[in-house]
């Protein structure tokens, strides 16, 4: 599996910067003086309507995607909002209308801070945890929220938060978050199916909302927009991380981290979106010995023998060949626009860094070695699979020829 199989998230992101851009362009194109229902009543309910999506989108992903992240992150926000929208813009309750000065500023806050934690919250874990994790949060900031809302003077301290120009320390706070949540995000979250940019894209509206003014409870009408753009872009951004995670688990073998058999036959019987046109070039490995591994040491160090091979020959190939398992402990690589004599000088690479690699199994180190076959398809009248066979005798003659090496051979001419 190549490293860019794991996407950081650049165009849910860049998605983010253009609905940004959309909303400065729609508050100037529709002012509240000129369409005064859209921002007093339709956004305020509507805003209601994508948290509450957002929070059963985040819940109902969990069976699919299992990611902590994403479940608290969906609830968190969701909750967050519909808080907002009915302690300080609900349009049916007058009295709810006329929230302290620097509210505001405290929920903003608020989810800010929290898209400062999601990065550092260990995805994959039991679903009790994620929902225990999820409770503590909704649970501590709803008591936070509800004093500053209704407690006398519980908001005097946001005045210290005031800015009124960029030349303000305070006016950075919104864009630093931002710039903290996208290095965690790059450094905790670059492969987890594009939950990096989708988190890294919401920090970056809240910051723009920040940046927009915070100092009195007047929203400005791009803010309210991006208040319900924000739980909308947050569901999409769940429900590709799902997606993609599905196809992961269908593409990819679950042990190795690479392409699994069943992608491999997609490339075979060329029903991929891969070139296979000649030139194309197909590398078997066979780790050699391997069964030696299995009685010698057991079962789970072959397994992590096969693991340390897999990521060795993977990494060594990043982008120029796409690593398959093939079944038991052999993988096959395929090269698009690539000929034998180019693939064998890679593969003889790839053959020395695994026997340099020192593979740990408990208190002892395993070194193994690889042989490698290589053939090419020449021309298109010649299957895939043709081509798998020939690499497969190469295979068989470097086994006999004394193994930990790479031998090639030609598709034969019928």
């Amino acid at each position: 599996m190549s490293k860019n199989s794991y996407h950081w998230g650049l165009v849910p992101f860049l998605t983010a910067v253009a609905l940004i851009a959309a909303s400065l362009l729609f508050s100037v194109s529709y002012p509240p003086n000129s369409f005064p229902f859209i921002y007093s009543v339709f956004l305020p309910l509507s805003g209601l309507a994508t948290s509450l999506i957002l929070i059963i989108t985040g819940h109902f992903s969990y069976p699919r995607a299992h990611n902590r992240k994403i479940y608290v992150a969906a609830y968190t926000i969701g909750f967050i909002g519909i808080l907002f929208f009915l302690l300080h813009s609900f349009p049916f309750i007058p009295q709810l209308n006329n929230p302290p000065q620097g509210f505001f500023a405290v929920i903003l806050l608020t989810q800010l801070v929290n898209l400062l934690i999601f990065p550092l919250l260990s995805s994959y874990v039991k679903y009790r945890f994620a929902r225990s994790t999820m409770l503590t949060m909704i649970v501590i900031e709803t008591v936070f929220l509800m004093t500053m809302r209704f407690a006398p003077s519980a908001t005097n301290w946001v005045q210290y938060l005031w800015f009124d120009s960029p030349m303000s320390f305070n006016f950075w706070i919104g864009p630093t978050v931002f710039l903290a949540v996208g290095a965690l995000s790059l450094w905790k979250v670059s492969d987890e199916f594009y939950l990096g940019g989708v988190l890294s894209g919401c920090s970056l509206f809240f910051a723009e909302i920040w940046v927009l003014g915070i100092d009195i409870n007047r929203i400005e009408p791009v803010q309210m927009v991006l208040l319900n753009i924000t739980p909308l872009y947050l569901s999409i951004g769940i429900l590709v991380h799902g997606f993609c995670r599905m196809e992961n688990r269908v593409c990819y073998d679950p042990l190795l981290k690479i392409y699994n058999r069943d992608f491999c036959s997609k490339i075979i019987s060329e029903q991929s979106k891969f070139d296979t046109s000649p030139p194309f070039s197909i590398a078997m490995v066979d780790i050699d010995h391997f069964k030696n591994v299995n009685d010698t040491y057991g079962h789970q160090a072959g397994d992590t023998v096969l693991y340390a091979v897999a990521q060795t020959v993977n990494n060594s190939l990043i982008s120029q060949g796409i690593v398959c398992r093939y079944g038991g402990e052999e993988l096959a690589v395929f090269f698009p626009r690539k000929t034998s004599s180019e693939v064998s000088k890679l593969m003889e690479e790839v053959r020395a860094d695994v026997e340099k690699t020192k593979i740990p199994a408990g208190k002892k180190t395993i070194s193994v070695t690889i042989s490698v076959g290589i053939s090419q398809r020449e021309n298109p009248t010649q299957t895939v699979m043709d081509v798998i066979g020939a690499a497969d005798k190469a295979l068989y003659r470097a086994k006999n020829g004394g193994r930990n090496q790479v031998r090639s051979g030609k598709v034969p001419v019928n």
